[in-house]
This record gives C-alpha cells, structure tokens and sequence, in this order.
C-alpha cells in the first residue's frame, strides 16, 4: 500500500489504496459500535403494539422496563 491516511491522493493506486484502507476502517469502527450498542430484533405482536401505543413509549423504552423488570429493578 503506498497510500498512507493524512495524504492526498494523487494517482488511481492511491484511490484504491484508500478505499482498502477505508472499508477496513468502516468494518473496525462498525465493529466498536455493535459492541457498545447490541441489536435486538424484535416484531411485536398485534397485542404488544397496542399495549406500547398506551404507553406512550417506544420500543426501545419498553424493552429497557422490560429488561429492568425481570431484574428486580422497577423503572420509574
């Protein structure tokens, strides 16, 4: 790689070394991200969604009383 972060890019070998370098960098940071901020996947059912739209919550703030709940931790 003759390309090196902090430098133009000046010919087509450059161009593609950066795009090495920045996909490389994009997966690491992606990584660093997912380890900081799981990912839950969840489809509520008919029956959930009604219960979230009283609440006036979303899904996120559900999940987190949920979660606070089986721990013994009452949200306020």
């Amino acid at each position: 790689m003759t390309w090196q972060p902090g430098l133009p890019l000046v010919t087509a070998a450059d161009h593609a070394d950066w795009q090495v370098w920045r996909k490389a960098r994009k997966l690491a940071q992606q990584r660093e991200s997912r380890k900081l901020y799981p990912r839950i996947d969840y489809y509520p059912s008919d029956e959930a969604l009604r219960i979230i739209g009283a609440q006036r919550g979303d899904y996120s703030r559900v999940i987190d009383a949920l979660v606070l709940i089986a721990a013994g931790e009452l949200p306020e």
